[in-house]
């Protein structure tokens, strides 16, 4: 029996490289969680969890790798802390340049939100939940050849 796992990819199409670099990160150990909103998981999407592997891919499918959920948690946006902001990129020092640059990325998709949401008037909190999902890398044999 061929077991399918789930794939995880950064970004969205039309984000000019966003979702590559992020990718890019991953591979080099710079990036070792993620964050998306809680509203987003309501199109049926399941949340992550500890254990859960995934195949890393790009927009184009290609497989860059194994990735396992080591740590979930569901932080109200106003408490997301220095420490996620440092597990998710090294260029974010800090929890203020963390949430500068998720709630531009959220404005940026709010189309995509609300329809995942199912709700055309929802707009960013202070206290949106956020899921944060850390992970690790489990091979990074690059793009496969399928």
């Amino acid at each position: 029996m061929n077991h399918v796992l789930p794939t995880t990819s950064f970004g969205y199409d039309g984000d000019e490289g966003l979702g590559d670099r992020l990718l890019a990160a991953v591979l080099r150990g710079e990036k070792t969680a993620t964050s998306s909103l809680v509203v987003e998981y309501l199109s049926g999407e399941p949340l992550p969890r500890v254990g859960q592997r995934s195949e890393l891919v790009d927009h184009a499918g290609r497989r860059h790798g194994m990735i396992e959920t080591t740590r979930v948690r569901i932080i109200p946006l106003d408490e997301v802390g220095d420490d996620v902001a440092r597990d998710e990129s090294k260029s974010l020092t800090n929890a203020a340049e963390w949430r500068r640059a998720h709630e531009a990325f959220w404005r940026e998709t709010i189309e995509m939100i609300r329809a995942d949401a199912g709700d055309p008037t929802w707009e960013l909190r202070d206290s949106e939940p956020v899921v944060v999902e850390w992970f690790r890398l489990l091979n990074d044999q690059g793009p496969s050849t399928d």
